[in-house]
């Protein structure tokens, strides 16, 4: 085998290690974000006056939004206030760890108040 092309694949070889290696790291660090997502999500979604029966009161969403937004589905709170035909966001702690509406339980106020547990 020529040298040159020897020195080629062993070069090539090391990149592809090198994307591996980098790939790895990454879907730790997403899955550590997810986590964390999800944790912190969760905490507001307990307290969150507009968690509803699944579902995010708090935006009201024409139904043509169900094929734009993912995670939108027809109104299903009791007695809610919009029009006809609506949708909302489903609740998730992923959704929820996002909103910029909702409390966020910080860990001093939980342990300042544990009662609130």
């Amino acid at each position: 085998m020529d040298t040159e092309l020897l020195k080629r694949l062993t070069d090539l070889e090391k990149r592809i290690e090198a994307m591996e290696k980098h790939g790895f790291e990454d879907t730790l660090t997403l899955i550590e974000i997810l986590g964390n997502a999800a944790y912190f999500g969760n905490l507001k979604m307990e307290k969150c006056e507009y968690a509803k029966q699944g579902q995010c009161s708090l935006f009201l969403l024409r139904t043509d939004a169900r094929g734009k937004i993912p995670m939108v589905t027809d109104c299903r709170i009791d007695n809610c206030k919009g029009e006809k035909g609506h949708c909302h966001l489903e609740v998730s702690r992923v959704t929820c760890a996002f909103c910029p509406v909702a409390p966020l339980l910080t860990h001093a106020q939980a342990l300042a108040n544990p009662s609130s547990r």
